[in-house]
């Protein structure tokens, strides 16, 4: 079996999209060099530590799959709205969602728009108390 480990970092990536950005969340808006070092330590020479951010941008990538999963069956969520659903339950912001995937504030408030009449809340509060914490 050979090692395939040198561009380990570019199938993450491209398996994953948005997972690092993603899974770092809330510490990305506070900590915006989060992002960039996950991704160097994906990248790092070390094969070890690659395979241990392997580990860890799929673990991440489950879990959030599950939780929007989730979300969608609840309120009936699309998979966009789940993940900003989740984005703001665990403290992020409508600007730090724009600026994480590429979007801007005004369609994210569009996206709220629908999340708020389907879980039928009318505050982020109210929805960051209703979204499961998987």
């Amino acid at each position: 079996m050979t090692d395939d480990s040198s561009n380990l970092p570019d199938k993450i990536a491209e398996a994953a999209g948005k997972t690092v950005a993603e899974a770092a969340g809330i510490y990305a808006e506070l900590y915006p060099s989060i992002v960039e070092r996950l991704r160097a330590a994906a990248a790092s020479s070390n094969p070890e530590i690659r395979k241990r951010m392997a580990v860890l941008a799929k673990a991440a990538a489950e879990r959030e799959a599950r939780r929007r999963q989730r979300l969608m069956q609840m309120f009936g969520l699309t998979q966009t709205e789940a993940r900003l659903a989740a984005h703001l339950a665990d403290g992020g912001s409508v600007q730090g969602y724009a600026e994480i995937f590429e979007v801007s504030v005004a369609t994210v408030r569009s996206q709220l728009k629908a999340v708020f009449a389907k879980a039928n809340v009318n505050r982020q509060s109210a929805l960051a108390a209703l979204a499961p914490r998987l």
